[in-house]
C-alpha cells in the first residue's frame, strides 16, 4: 500500500510540475492584506474570482496570494462568515501583478468568536489565554514538545516528567486528545508504566490548539477531566524546507504547494536516538537499548472550491527501549516497543455563509509490547471514528453547533501479566490474557451559544446538552452543560461554567479475568469561575477557582473484582501571568493549588489521590539579549506526590521470596519537585533569506534530586530511589535550518 501511494505522490507531483510549467508564461498573480474595521488582520478570509475554480484563503496574518491565468476582467470575492461580502473589479488584459489591501466590514449576521467556557487557551486569542507555537518552541526544558509545554500553563499537575497531562486531581485517562476531529488515545512515544516521554505531533506540522482544564463544550464527550483539540495545518502557500539536528534526534521538515492554490502536501520526518546524549551527560549504563524512534507525519490537502478543503493526515511512529529495573525479587530488564499509524481524512466547506460543515473519517492503528520478568503482554488497539460538526449563525447574537459521532475501538490483550504485583519473576504464577474488548459508541450534541443575552451588552451564555450511547457494552447517558460569561469592560471579564461528564473506565478494567465486563461509566460534576484582566494585547492575568465531584469510580471488590462504588472530589484555583516583566524580560508565571481525595481502585480507604500534588509553580522567563541571542530560563516548583510505603515484610517458604507490608494508601510523600532549566538560542541566517536556529540547553541544572519511585532491597529494608530518564542535570544542544 505505501508503495502504490508513493507512486501515486509521484505522478501528482509531476503533474503538478508540467501544469504549472505550461502556463508559466501568462499568470498573474494576486496579492494582498484583508483586515476588519480596526485594521486587525482577518484569517482563514476566502478570496476567489467569481464564476472560477480560482482562489485561495487568507493566513494567520490577513496576508494572501495566489496565480491565475484569466487574462480578462474579472470580479475578485471576498468573503468570510459575519462580513459583508467584498466584490472588485479587476483588469488582468495589462498582465501585471495586483496588490490590493481589502478591508472588510461587519454584517448584520456578525457574532464573533466567543470566549464563554471557563478554563480554555490555545493558539487563537478569540478561545481563551494565547500559548503560541513560538512559546512552543522557545521553551526551556520542554524540547518543542507541545504537551511538555502545556505543562507549564495552569490547571496541569507536575505528577511525573512524563507528556501525559494530568488535569486538576485526575488520571491521565480522563484527558482526551483530538487531531482534525478525531480521537487519538496513544499520542505519545516511548510509553510504559510511567508514561509516554514525547509527543507523535510535531509542532511544525500543527497549525492551532485548544486545551480546556474542565467545564468543556458539549462537543466533546467521554472526558472526565480536559481535552486537548489539534488543528493540523492547511494547504502550503508556499515552498519550506527545515533541517534539524540535535544531540538526540535529526528531523526534516517541508511545506510543498504542488499545484498553486489548489494542492500541496507537509511532512515531518524524525528520529530520535538519545544514546548520545546519554553518553555524554551519563546514564548510559542504565540502557541495554537507549531509547529511539522514528516518526513522521504530514498531510495532503486538496482545495476543490474557494469554500471547500479535503485533507487527508497521517502519522506513522515507532519506537523501541531497553532498561535495566530493580525490584526486591527481581533485576531485570523492562523491554518495550511499539507502532502506531493513525490516519484522518477531513473535509470542511462553507455551505452557505451562515453554514459551516466538518466531517472526519479516521483509522487508529497501535500496538506495544512490554516484557519484564514474567510480564510478556502484546497490546493491540484499533480505533475507527466518524465525526460530523456543524456551526450556523443565526443572527448577530445567535449561534447553533450541533454534531454526531460514532466510534468503534477494540483492544486486544495478549501474553501473561503476574498474578502477585510484588512478584514478577519469570518463573512466577501469572495471568494469561488472550481477548478482545470492543466499545461501540454513538454520541450527538447540540448547543446554542448567544450574546448580549436579555439585551444586556457584554453578557454571553452558552447552554449545550450531549448524549452518549455505547452499544458495546450497553451503557447510555445524557450531559447537560451551561457556561456563562460577562464582559465588565474591554479589559476585564468573568466566566462560570457548569456540566455533568461521562467516561467509561479504561478498558482493561472490564477485561473477565482481573476486571468486572458491567462496569458503569464513571462521573463528574464541574463547577468552575475565573476572572481574567487583560492588561494589553500581550499582557494578561488570570485566576480561576473549580470544584470537582468524582462518582461512580471502580473501586476494588472481593467477588466482581470492581464495582462502581469510589469517588472523591478536587478543588483549589490556578492563576496565570502572561506577558511582558521588567528589564525586558517575556513569559509567564503559572501557580495552582490543589486538594483532592479518593476512594477508587485498590485504595484501602478515602485519602489523598495519587495525583494530590498540593503545589504546582511554573515561571517562563525570556530575554532578548541582542537581535540573535535569547537566553530563557524554566523553573518548577511542585509539592511531593502521595504514595504508600512499604513498613515491613515477611518471607514466604512457599514462593522464596519476602512479601511486603504497605502501610495506608498514599500515606508517604515523595520530597519536593525541583527543577531548573536554561536555554540559549541564537537566531541568525546562514544565507540571505535562510533561517539559522541554534541552541544550547542545560536541564535540571543545578542537578536537583527529583524522585518518581522507590526501589527495595531483598528484604525490604532498605530503599533506593527511581530516576527519570532526563531527572539528572543534561547537556543538549542542535540547531535548526530552514531553507
Amino acid at each position: 500500500m505505501s508503495v502504490r501511494l508513493s507512486k501515486n505522490m509521484l505522478v501528482i507531483c509531476i503533474m503538478g510540475v508540467l501544469f504549472n510549467n505550461s502556463f508559466a508564461q501568462s499568470k498573474i498573480m494576486i496579492k494582498g492584506m484583508v483586515h476588519d474595521e480596526n485594521n486587525k488582520p482577518l484569517p482563514f478570509v476566502n478570496i476567489f474570482i467569481q464564476n472560477s475554480s480560482e482562489g485561495t484563503t487568507s493566513g494567520d496574518d490577513g496576508y494572501f496570494k495566489f496565480f491565475t491565468v484569466a487574462a480578462r476582467k474579472i470580479n475578485l470575492i471576498v468573503s468570510m462568515v459575519g462580513y459583508k461580502k467584498f466584490i472588485q473589479e479587476i483588469d488582468l488584459t495589462k498582465e501585471s501583478d495586483i496588490n490590493l489591501d481589502i478591508k472588510l466590514v461587519e454584517s448584520s449576521v456578525t457574532m464573533k468568536e466567543m470566549t464563554i467556557s471557563a478554563s480554555s487557551y490555545g493558539t487563537d486569542k478569540e478561545k481563551g489565554l494565547v500559548i503560541s507555537s513560538l512559546d512552543i518552541l522557545t521553551t526551556p526544558g520542554g524540547a518543542a514538545d507541545i504537551f511538555q509545554a502545556l505543562k507549564t500553563m495552569p490547571g496541569l499537575t507536575q505528577v511525573s516528567e512524563s507528556a501525559e497531562l494530568y488535569v486538576r486531581g485526575g488520571d491521565p485517562i480522563e484527558t482526551i486528545t483530538i487531531i482534525d476531529q478525531a480521537p487519538v488515545y496513544h499520542p505519545f512515544t516511548f510509553e510504559s508504566s510511567y508514561g509516554g516521554i514525547f509527543s507523535n505531533l510535531n509542532t511544525s506540522v500543527v497549525k492551532s490548539l485548544f486545551f480546556s482544564s474542565g467545564g468543556f463544550s458539549a462537543k466533546y464527550g467521554n472526558a472526565l477531566s480536559g481535552v486537548l483539540e489539534i488543528e493540523t495545518k492547511n494547504l502550503p502557500q508556499q515552498a519550506r524546507w527545515n533541517v534539524g539536528l540535535s544531540l538526540a534526534n535529526g528531523s526534516i521538515t517541508a511545506d510543498l504547494p504542488i499545484i498553486e492554490n489548489k494542492l500541496g502536501l507537509y511532512f515531518d520526518i524524525r528520529k530520535d536516538f538519545t544514546k548520545p546524549m546519554f553518553w555524554l551527560n551519563g546514564g548510559i549504563e542504565r540502557f541495554v537499548d537507549a531509547p529511539n524512534s522514528d516518526n513522521g507525519s504530514g498531510g495532503l490537502v486538496y482545495s476543490y472550491s474557494p469554500n471547500g478543503r479535503l485533507k487527508i493526515f497521517t502519522i506513522l511512529a515507532q519506537d523501541q527501549e531497553g532498561v535495566e529495573t530493580e525490584s526486591a525479587e527481581y533485576n531485570g530488564t523492562f523491554n518495550g516497543s511499539s507502532n502506531n499509524f493513525f490516519i484522518d481524512i477531513q473535509n470542511s466547506d462553507l455551505i452557505t455563509n451562515n453554514l459551516l460543515m466538518k466531517n472526519s473519517l479516521s483509522y487508529n492503528r497501535y500496538n506495544s509490547l512490554w516484557e519484564l520478568g514474567v510480564l510478556d503482554l502484546n497490546t493491540t488497539d484499533r480505533i475507527y471514528a466518524f465525526r460530523n460538526d456543524f456551526e450556523y449563525m443565526i443572527n448577530n447574537n445567535l449561534k447553533v453547533l450541533s454534531g454526531f459521532e460514532l466510534e468503534n475501538r477494540y483492544t486486544n490483550y495478549e501474553g501473561d501479566i503476574p498474578l502477585l504485583d510484588y512478584d514478577i519473576r519469570p518463573d512466577a504464577e501469572a495471568i494469561y490474557l488472550d481477548n478482545e474488548l470492543m466499545s461501540r459508541r454513538a454520541g450527538m450534541y447540540s448547543e446554542l451559544q448567544s450574546a448580549n443575552v436579555f439585551g444586556i451588552e457584554g453578557t454571553m451564555l452558552s447552554a449545550g446538552i450531549r448524549y452518549d450511547d455505547f452499544l458495546t457494552p450497553s451503557r447510555n447517558w445524557v450531559d447537560p452543560r451551561l457556561s456563562f460569561g460577562y464582559n465588565i469592560n474591554e479589559k476585564s471579564n468573568i466566566r462560570f461554567s457548569w456540566g455533568i461528564f461521562h467516561q467509561l473506565p479504561d478498558l482493561s478494567l472490564l477485561r473477565t479475568e482481573d476486571g468486572n465486563p458491567d462496569l458503569q461509566p464513571m462521573k463528574t460534576l464541574h463547577y468552575i469561575f475565573s476572572y481574567e484582566y487583560l492588561m494589553s494585547e500581550q499582557n494578561s492575568f488570570r485566576v480561576e477557582a473549580y470544584y470537582k465531584k468524582y462518582s461512580d469510580l471502580p473501586l476494588d471488590n472481593s467477588v466482581i473484582n470492581y464495582d462502581n462504588s469510589g469517588y472523591g472530589f478536587a478543588e483549589g484555583f490556578d492563576l496565570i501571568y502572561k506577558g511582558s516583566f521588567p528589564f525586558g524580560i517575556i513569559g509567564w508565571v503559572s501557580y495552582g493549588y490543589i486538594s483532592t481525595k479518593r476512594l477508587w481502585m485498590d485504595f484501602d480507604h478515602y485519602t489523598y489521590s495519587s495525583f494530590d500534588v498540593p503545589n504546582n509553580l511554573s515561571i517562563i522567563a525570556k530575554y532578548n539579549l541582542n537581535v540573535y541571542f535569547q537566553i530563557g530560563l524554566n523553573i518548577k516548583y511542585a509539592t511531593g506526590k502521595p504514595y504508600t510505603p512499604v513498613i515491613s515484610s515477611e518471607y514466604d517458604d512457599q514462593l522464596k521470596i519476602y512479601v511486603p507490608d504497605y502501610a495506608s494508601t498514599n500515606s508517604g510523600r515523595f520530597p519536593d519537585y525541583k527543577r531548573i532549566d536554561l536555554r540559549i538560542t541564537y537566531f541568525g541566517q546562514m544565507f540571505t533569506g535562510n533561517s539559522l536556529i541554534v541552541y544550547m540547553e542545560g536541564l535540571n541544572i543545578f542537578n536537583f534530586d527529583n524522585i518518581f519511585g522507590y526501589s527495595y532491597n531483598q528484604n525490604y529494608s532498605k530503599k533506593g530511589t527511581i530516576e527519570s530518564y532526563f531527572g539528572r542535570r543534561m547537556l543538549v544542544f542542535g540547531l535548526n535550518i530552514g531553507i
